[in-house]
């Protein structure tokens, strides 16, 4: 127990180290690619360290639904939309490529991908409704832009507004 606690703090320590020399050079920070677990978690290597990374500043489907209880109307309604749209469940597949180098940007513990362009990976997960805004996310760079794509993919009825899991999940998360 006492290896594993001493392990991660090791790797946060070398994780602290490789980002705040990124930070300080003003210099992107490039990672390779390694593998998509799912549209939540990505890992990432740089150099012989590995890594992975949630979106930045979003709760997306899968947290929601790990969240919720096992019986509940919450992940009924997810499972549902995923029996529906299977190809939304492996979103992140389809947008992100294994082996390419990303440029990255670490806050508070989550990561700003660049996924299409300057597009992040939260604002595409956003645009299609396979996540929300975190609850008291305030971010004067993205803030107002997850909004807006949040209201567009609620007006067009997309992702988690389709099968009205925004309600039903996030009632419980306040509490």
């Amino acid at each position: 127990m006492l290896k594993l606690y001493m392990l991660k703090k090791i790797n946060i320590l070398i994780f602290s180290i490789l980002f705040c020399n990124s930070a300080i050079a003003k210099e992107p920070l490039l990672a390779i690619l390694n593998d998509i677990t799912s549209n939540e978690v990505q890992k990432f290597g740089v150099k012989n360290y590995t890594f992975k990374c949630k979106p930045y500043g979003v709760l997306t489907l899968e947290r929601l639904y790990r969240k919720s209880k096992a019986d509940s109307i919450c992940r009924k309604n997810i499972e549902k939309f995923y029996k529906k749209n299977p190809k939304l469940r492996y979103y992140s597949e389809y947008i992100l490529e294994k082996k390419q180098t990303y440029h990255l940007e670490i806050k508070e513990t989550e990561c700003i991908l660049y996924a299409k362009g300057e597009m992040t990976l939260s604002e595409l997960l956003l645009k299609e409704g396979l996540a929300v805004k975190q609850l008291l996310f305030k971010d004067e760079e993205f803030d107002s832009y997850f909004t807006l794509l949040q209201r567009k993919a609620r007006m067009q009825k997309k992702g988690l507004w389709a099968e009205k899991i925004f309600d039903v999940c996030t009632k419980n998360l306040s509490k």
